[in-house]
């Protein structure tokens, strides 16, 4: 059995090919092999110079909006929070949304995050490197500020996460009673802040 397959190209593409193999003193086979092992490294630095420019978006994104948050410029009416909702929605498809990253999701439907999340009083939803609190490196965490550092509806705020972000993440209240983290166990599957205060 041959170790090659043959692959189709147009008339020009082929005589290129041909014209490649002949100046180079190499088999056609080669030179396809080559061009498209160039390829493959030219599209691949591509995507990690894309990705870098994704997260430095996002970085930018993530500070202007505590910059507004913090000047006052982003309190809304609940209406408005509303409508935004719907709109951010109904832009994307659930096929794409999916293939972003929890924190581009974040960006996205943030405004209608907020409002689920301030019904149950917590506000300002941040995504935080899990290691800074002792989590597993490849879980997602989210810190809140709780309206009453008393009342932590942690049940809540995680089904209001996976609605919105359709993501597992864990929540961290940053001003919750610290005597409700030090009861809990800190294993696998069962970390401080995955479940209600007892």
């Amino acid at each position: 059995m041959s170790r090659f397959t043959s692959v189709k190209v147009d008339a020009e593409t082929h005589r290129l090919i041909g014209d490649l193999a002949h100046v180079l003193g190499r088999s056609r086979g080669v030179v396809v092999r080559d061009a498209v092992n160039a390829f493959a490294v030219w599209r691949e630095a591509l995507l990690d110079e894309g990705a870098v420019d994704r997260e430095q978006r996002l970085a930018l994104a993530n500070a202007r909006h505590h910059a507004l948050l913090a000047s006052g410029e982003l309190e809304i009416s609940a209406a408005e929070q509303a409508d935004r909702s719907r709109i951010g929605v109904s832009r994307m498809s659930e096929s794409t949304f999916r293939r972003l990253t929890v924190a581009e999701r974040l960006e996205l439907r943030r405004t209608e995050l907020e409002a689920a999340f301030g019904e149950l009083g917590a506000r300002n939803p941040r995504l935080v490197d899990p290691r800074e609190l002792g989590r597993d490196p490849t879980s997602t965490v989210l810190t809140v500020e709780l309206d009453d550092p008393d009342r932590f509806a942690l049940g809540a705020l995680l089904i209001a996460a996976l609605e919105h972000l359709d993501a597992l993440v864990d929540i961290v209240a940053t001003n919750a009673r610290s005597s409700w983290f030090a009861r809990l166990p800190s294993s696998a599957g069962d970390r401080p802040g995955t479940h209600p205060p007892g």
